[in-house]
């Protein structure tokens, strides 16, 4: 685990506290934060927190419960925090390139403007939330992040099945912008903004390079040596998935990391061949 190799000693909450150990060799695993000894120091907070937004067809009980497992758990680690009187030195908060809404083929950087939608809301919320500790006198970071990219894991491990089979293609019309970023960089950019105290406020997770939805099904379709004549029609896409369609699969952000980039943040992944090629070929 990268953390340990560069000498943190790491505590991790979660949900499923088996699972986790299995996955985090060396981690010490809670379950709640009674669990933590009071003469503990914690300096650090990296909160990733987050029912899945892929969890399936969006309701407003689906919807709440995104909502409330950022949010919640957020303000439980304020609460906590504040009652101990020893505040962390940064947290690193999770968020979304969805901060900012559709917006088309604008180039957006950590000081563009928001538009409204369900993301946008879900993801200011959760930031809002962060800010407390700021209160505190804690330096304040939100990750967001665009769609992250790993072998076996992250979006790819539900991209790729269909690829394989040929049937991979486009959705809507192809044109909507991702922003993506390769896992090893996302994990590195984490540490960046923990060890580098000018950073605060948000900071945009992904790649110098964000491609069309038409774009990365070819780059895919060609790493995969499949092709991807198929595709699916915005109206199908909006009645298999609903309202998740239109927030997630045919409305992007072309998202550009400028706060990392001025700070001296090294992409090994700047382009998507790059990572695909990492991802399949090495």
């Amino acid at each position: 685990m990268a953390a340990i190799k560069k000498g943190y000693k790491v505590v991790a909450l979660s949900r499923n506290v088996m699972s986790a150990r299995d996955r985090l060799p060396g981690v010490k695993v809670i379950a709640g934060l009674d669990e933590l000894s009071e003469m503990q120091s914690i300096n650090c907070v990296l909160n990733l927190a987050g029912e899945p937004l892929i969890s399936g067809r969006w309701n407003k009980a689906l919807k709440q419960k995104f909502i409330n497992s950022r949010v919640n758990i957020t303000n439980e680690l304020f609460d906590y925090f504040k009652a101990k009187g020893s505040y962390p030195d940064v947290v690193v908060s999770g968020s979304a390139v969805g901060y900012y809404g559709s917006n088309d083929d604008k180039i957006i950087d950590e000081t563009s403007a928001c538009c409204e939608g369900y993301s946008q809301h879900l993801c200011s919320m959760w930031e809002s939330a962060a800010s407390q500790f700021q209160l505190l006198g804690s330096r304040v970071c939100y990750l967001r992040t665009g769609i992250v990219l790993g072998r076996g894991e992250g979006a790819l491990a539900r991209m790729v099945p269909p690829f394989k089979l040929g049937l991979g293609g486009k959705i809507g019309s192809g044109q909507q912008w991702m922003p993506w970023i390769y896992i090893t960089d996302q994990v590195s950019l984490i540490f960046h903004c923990m060890e580098q105290k000018n950073i605060l406020g948000g900071i945009n997770a992904c790649a110098p390079n964000p491609v069309t939805n038409s774009y990365f099904t070819r780059a895919l379709g060609e790493a995969l040596s499949r092709p991807t004549f198929f595709s699916m029609p915005s109206i199908i896409a909006r009645v298999i998935f609903g309202e998740m369609a239109q927030e997630l699969l045919l409305s992007g952000q072309r998202a550009m990391p400028k706060k990392a980039l001025e700070t001296g943040f090294k992409f090994n992944y700047p382009n998507i061949e790059s990572a695909l090629e990492c991802t399949f070929h090495s």
